[in-house]
């Protein structure tokens, strides 16, 4: 070895020394912020204050970009303190979330991204266990798929939010992508693809265009696809996006949807309101009597008040024949006055009204 050789070698060495002694710091901070945190918390428990504090959480992010010299970039610096912040909360009051499996599927993914991997999230095997176990405190939140957009709404979802004492509580939208993912993330290995039925019928064409002659084995459970893969390099998996660092596999081809563009939208159950941001939405479910005009008299307060309807779906009560509950989002927030002023003089004309609750719009920065 030549002496430019070893100095480079030398030079190498104390680099990664360096860096070692930097991560052992970040660690140690990390773990004194969680015990700031910690202390906060208790504090927080005694005044009987929310735990939840956006507005808290926004002037740290801001003050961090203000300060940043580079050369970490802005989304790098969103990522790391989101993170640390929910885990801040996480100690502060421990969160179990339940989720719709499969582990790696959507429902699982919009969980992780939404509480920034903070928490401990217990896979459900439906909608109704979601909604079970957060109802009987099993879980602080539960995350459900509400509708997709390009096959609508989850029905199942909009008939358990009538029958459950729970609020939302937040919403997130995850985009619908695949990847195919392997052992090796080598194309020439790959002579079985597995994948479950609904990735199958997203990526299709896809598949036909790309392994026309590799064969294609369905099966539900993404977690057993997955220790099949990882045991065999001459097989594949069709996956959620995030599958490949879920289960430590390696990317072969990215975004493999026939679809480009299809997302779902999620909502976060809980028993826990949110605080007000400002930029909020409100959810509502009412019924009215099966009378001409009688929905067009639930819907003059919304008119008369001038606020922004952004959806209105109906739903059959299962009560009555022909009879109907109508689920609407408004703009704003229920603590602000028009909101609620609108809301009451809606409740003069409808049989029944009930509001699900207060929650900040989703917005890509946030998330």
């Amino acid at each position: 070895m030549d002496k430019d050789s070893k100095n480079l070698d030398q030079r190498l060495n104390e680099l990664r020394s360096n860096i070692d002694k930097i991560d052992s710091k970040i660690l140690d901070l990390i773990n004194h912020r969680l015990d700031l945190g910690k202390e906060i918390g208790q504090i927080k428990k005694k005044n009987k204050a929310d735990v939840l504090d956006s507005s808290r959480e926004k002037q740290v992010i801001e003050k961090i970009l203000k300060n940043n010299k580079g050369p970490a970039e802005e989304q790098l610096l969103k990522y790391i303190f989101n993170v640390i912040m929910t885990a801040t909360k996480d100690i502060q009051k421990k969160q179990i979330v339940s989720f719709l499996g499969p582990e790696a599927g959507c429902p699982h993914i919009a969980s992780l991204n939404f509480f920034k991997h903070s928490g401990r999230f217990v896979e459900q095997s439906n909608i109704y266990e979601v909604f079970r176990s957060t109802n009987r405190n099993e879980s602080r939140f539960g995350v459900v798929p509400i509708e997709n957009s390009i096959q609508g709404s989850v029905n199942h979802t909009l008939d358990l939010l009538t029958e459950f004492d729970l609020i939302i509580c937040g919403e997130h939208y995850e985009p619908v992508s695949f990847d195919l993912v392997s052992l090796t993330g080598e194309k020439e290995d790959i002579k079985t693809i597995y994948s479950n039925p609904l990735a199958t019928s997203q990526c299709k064409t896809w598949k036909n265009n790309n392994f026309p002659d590799v064969d294609l084995v369905e099966i539900n459970n993404t977690s057993k696809a997955a220790e099949i893969v990882l045991k065999t390099k001459n097989s594949a998996m069709i996956a959620n996006s995030q599958a490949a660092h879920i289960y430590s596999l390696q990317l072969v081809e990215k975004a493999i949807e026939d679809y480009p563009g299809n997302i779902d939208r999620f909502l976060i159950i809980g028993k826990d309101a949110p605080l007000k941001t400002n930029n909020d939405k409100t959810s509502i479910i009412f019924s009215t009597s099966h009378l001409p005009g009688a929905l067009f008299k639930a819907l003059e307060p919304i008119n008369k008040s001038g606020l922004n309807m952004l959806k209105l779906e109906s739903r059959p009560t299962k009560h009555e024949n022909w009879s109907y509950y109508f689920f609407m989002d408004i703009k704003g927030h229920i603590k602000d006055k028009i909101i609620d002023q609108t809301i009451e003089n809606m409740r003069k004309t409808t049989l029944s009204l009930k509001i699900l609750g207060s929650y900040p719009v989703f917005t890509k920065e946030n998330n």
